[in-house]
């Protein structure tokens, strides 16, 4: 019987070191465009949460009024509220109105104002979507004396404006903060020490 050796029998099925080299490269491969996919998956949903912002932001079903248009919705929402500042003009998504301004008044309370195409008002609503951010569990609502001097702070800090509301300081700034809407739109936070005196400001809120 003629001598068949002892070395690996070809086509027997025994993976060979460059078989097995071969199926780690491709391993490594997948592997590594499942981890791009993953990662282009979290940015997606990272800035899907970013876009969203709050409920104060304009929809995307709805347009800014610009120009003359804004000038009369404007006119006519004001005159309709007796006053206040009005936040943001805009076309209106629901079907209430042709459009619609966003208006705070000196009490604090927002108030939406619906308005047709001839500019008349048709319709109001109390508050909005989101609203305005509410005091944080670990703040607490200033009243009598103190809410007084720390409104007067803050508005001699910002030039004038509507205090939205006043309350103490759940992060460390100061004993208490106001949080005002100026006359241009724009949200600030004042910090206020306890012996009345502002000592920092935060546009936003």
């Amino acid at each position: 019987m003629p001598f068949l050796g002892t070395g690996p029998i070809l086509g027997s099925g025994s993976p060979t070191t460059e078989g097995i080299k071969m199926k780690n490269r491709v391993r490594k491969l997948v592997m590594g465009v499942a981890a791009l996919a993953t990662l282009a998956l979290g940015g997606a949903t990272v800035a899907s949460a970013v876009s969203n912002g709050n409920g104060d932001a304009q929809r995307s079903d709805e347009t800014a009024l610009t120009g003359d248009t804004a000038t009369k919705v404007k006119d006519a929402a004001l005159a309709k509220t007796g006053g206040g500042t009005v936040e943001r003009v805009e076309t209106d998504g629901d079907g209430h109105a042709a459009y619609e301004a966003h208006v705070l008044k000196s009490d604090g309370t927002h108030v939406t104002v619906y308005v047709n195409k001839q500019f008349e008002v048709v319709g109001t609503e109390s508050g909005r979507q989101g609203g305005p951010r509410h005091a944080r569990g670990d703040e607490t609502a200033l009243t009598g004396d103190t809410a007084t001097k720390v409104k007067d702070a803050a508005l001699a800090k910002t030039g004038g404006g509507t205090v939205e509301r006043v309350e103490t300081d759940g992060d460390g700034h100061a004993a208490y903060e106001a949080h005002v809407l100026k006359s241009d739109g724009t949200h600030v936070t004042v910090y206020v020490n306890k012996q009345f005196e502002v000592v920092g400001t935060e546009s936003g809120r």
